[in-house]
């Protein structure tokens, strides 16, 4: 399993990645979210309508790699909507479907309007 964490900010230090202390106290609304692997990540971010993202390697000993999300939109999603997301990663990821599985993906409905005015974005893989 992997740890996937999403973050949004104004500002972008790749200093604030070096230990998870600093991570933590700089970005302190992330979202984490646990895969199976990075084929996992790129599905998830092609059913949001990512399709073609590059990885940055990060010379950290906590986090080994960040995409940069800030050219897209997030969806914003209302209850329904994020249900019908929901159904369909399920089917599409083969993933279980429980609370777990659906607590890690709903920041998407709650996070993303506030995400979406914020000048960064991004996804840092945990070592």
């Amino acid at each position: 399993m992997m740890n996937f964490n999403f973050i949004a900010s104004n500002d972008f230090d790749l200093n604030n990645f070096k230990n998870i202390e600093s991570f933590v106290s700089f970005y302190s609304d992330f979202q984490t979210i646990i895969l199976n692997n990075e084929k996992e990540l790129y599905l998830l971010l092609k059913h949001i309508g990512i399709e073609k993202l590059d990885s940055f390697e990060l010379k950290s000993v906590e986090f080994e790699k960040y995409w940069n999300l800030s050219e897209f939109h997030l969806p914003e999603y209302n209850q329904e909507e994020f249900e019908s997301f929901y159904k369909k990663w399920i089917e599409i990821s083969g993933r279980e479907d429980n609370m777990d599985e659906f607590g890690n993906l709903m920041f998407l409905q709650g996070m993303s309007s506030k995400w979406n005015k914020m000048t960064y974005k991004l996804i840092v893989k945990e070592q």
